[in-house]
């Protein structure tokens, strides 16, 4: 079989591509369409795929954007055109970003079988534009109101090696003590300050307990330099900038501080890592909000609104997180205990195999 992906513009769109490329590689080809110069393509020639660049533009409602979006669209729906063509493509799969608009596009000119995939509980732009194309939608979380068979409910896919990590340390929960703090892409900037803030609190309490926080490349000097100002005593912090590989973080966590991002929010859930989730307040529709509410109702973190936030409330959840032995639980029937990429790739394999 062979296949060509489209997903980018944030990680959140990008990874789930790589973990399903990665997957039907095993049996099949795989090309993966991105923008020049973009961080989708940058992503995609590291991890080794072979990549295809289009051009696209955003799906903003303005007559200069829609203009912009027409004139994109056509040179990339026709190169996405060439490139199914020339990889044989028996299906295309969508992970969101307006980078996939060509290729549903193409993919449907040229009648070729499409999959989406949505990583969010509000269903981004471009597969609400595109979804009654798809043959399957597969839900990264359950989306209200969408009850037509073509949509599944499978968890957003993790990366092999992220996912096989992730699962272990579900299972060594009470070894990992460590509290971390991650601001995303957008946003940093509120986190990193209450790391700060954190840190001397927990410290003033005699609290001993390994920080890490992951400021994002803007941000990272001004937080080093703040915490090297400070003489702590029991807390030991870490700052760094940006980490590929955050397995390497997860393996020492025990509760996160974080943003709603759906992908973040399914790391942490997989690995059994408490989530205290401080959703972006400008969030489009704000699907962060209700990411963070479905993990709060499976006991799997709480959700604190930025504009709400009052610190000590908060620091007592962290707190409380922290010295919990049990732990969250996932429960067997939870989205979050099974491979989400594996259930997608064998969703999608059986379905061309019948074509």
């Amino acid at each position: 079989m062979h296949y060509v992906i489209a997903g980018g513009g944030t990680g959140g769109h990008i990874y789930p591509s790589v973990a399903i490329a990665e997957r039907l590689s095993r049996t099949g080809t795989v090309m993966m369409l991105a923008r020049s110069g973009s961080m989708e393509e940058r992503v995609f020639l590291s991890q080794g795929l072979e990549v295809r660049t289009v051009n696209s533009a955003p799906l903003l409602y303005t007559p200069g954007s829609l203009l912009r979006l027409a004139r994109a669209t056509r040179a990339g729906v026709g190169t996405a055109r060439h490139a199914m063509t020339d990889a044989h493509a028996d299906a295309f799969i969508g992970t969101g970003g307006y980078v996939s608009v060509p290729g549903i596009v193409a993919a449907q000119l040229n009648r070729v079988p499409i999959f989406l995939l949505e990583q969010n509980t509000v269903m981004g732009r471009a597969n609400r534009l595109f979804s009654r194309r798809a043959r399957r939608v597969f839900l990264g979380f359950p989306i209200e109101g969408l009850s037509s068979s073509r949509f599944t409910v499978t968890g957003n896919p993790l990366r092999q090696s992220l996912y096989e990590t992730l699962t272990e340390c579900r299972c060594s929960r009470a070894l990992r003590r460590g509290l971390l703090f991650v601001g995303g892409s957008g946003g940093a900037t509120f986190v990193n300050d209450l790391f700060l803030r954190t840190i001397q609190e927990l410290d003033s309490r005699g609290h001993r307990v390994s920080v890490t926080a992951v400021t994002g490349t803007e941000d990272y000097a001004r937080i080093h330099d703040a915490v090297e100002r400070l003489h702590l005593r029991h807390v030991d912090p870490v700052v760094i900038s940006y980490e590929v590989h955050m397995e390497r973080l997860y393996e020492h966590t025990r509760v996160a501080v974080t943003r709603g991002g759906a992908l973040a929010l399914t790391e942490l859930a997989v690995g059994g890592i408490y989530a205290v989730v401080i959703p972006y307040p400008y969030a489009v529709g704000q699907h962060q909000s209700k990411n963070a509410r479905y993990l709060e109702n499976l006991d799997l973190g709480i959700c604190i609104e930025q504009r709400s936030l009052q610190f000590g409330t908060y620091l007592s959840a962290v707190e409380k997180a922290l010295d919990d032995e049990a732990g969250p639980v996932t429960g067997a029937s939870s989205i979050f205990v099974t491979d989400a990429g594996d259930a997608i790739v064998r969703a999608i394999e059986e379905e061309c195999s019948h074509d």
